[in-house]
């Protein structure tokens, strides 16, 4: 087994990446520390810093691709020189919300709303956070609503405590091997952790 460390854009993104290790990886990885950034900018200046370390300690970091073309193109630019082979650097189309909704019965069940409302190419959805907030406004669940969508008059993109009932749902629910048939992105970052196999050299 293999002490790796993550790197997120934040505390959502942390849950779902030791989930998806978890349910993919565990009898190859343990996680010995994770770098939770201050969002995506926050990360992308965390980048070298990060593939350098990886020449002694692995490390798998999870991104949203957002208005970028593709993520080949997005690790080009925050890795112009390239990945180090014990660096992963997993992209989320477009955001990490996007793996969530790809688990349709489940997320449809969590929030309260018919399955037919889900997206059928969780990758197509052009900005999967509203679309979970614009779902919870119809769920037929008060807390959901209370939760997930931001009060009225509110400056907010989301409800005040969107990431701790998301939280529970990837804890409690999410399974990312029944999501990966819904999310090109969820499935390749699924295959890359199967293969991925960090060699530190002393």
């Amino acid at each position: 087994m293999s002490a790796v460390s993550l790197a997120v854009e934040g505390l959502l993104d942390e849950k779902v990446l030791r989930r998806l290790i978890e349910r993919v990886a565990a009898s190859r990885f343990e996680i010995s520390a994770c770098y939770i950034k201050r969002g995506r900018d926050d990360l992308k200046r965390g980048m070298v810093h990060f593939n350098q370390a990886a020449k002694f300690h692995p490390f798998i970091i999870l991104a949203d691709l957002e208005r970028d073309v593709c993520a080949p193109s997005l690790i080009k630019t925050w890795l112009p020189k390239g990945a180090h082979s014990n660096l992963s650097l997993r992209i989320a189309v477009r955001k990490v919300e996007s793996w969530l909704l790809a688990d349709r019965y489940a997320c449809a069940d969590f929030l309260g709303v018919p399955l037919n409302r889900l997206p059928q190419r969780a990758d197509d959805d052009e900005d999967p956070k509203l679309t979970i907030v614009n779902l919870a406004r119809r769920s037929r669940n008060r807390l959901i609503r209370e939760s997930l969508v931001p009060a009225e008059g509110s400056t907010s993109l989301v409800g005040k405590n969107y990431v701790g009932e998301l939280t529970q749902f990837v804890l409690n629910d999410w399974n990312p091997t029944r999501a990966e048939t819904y999310s090109d992105s969820l499935a390749r970052a699924i295959r890359a952790l199967s293969n991925f196999s960090p060699v530190i050299k002393i």
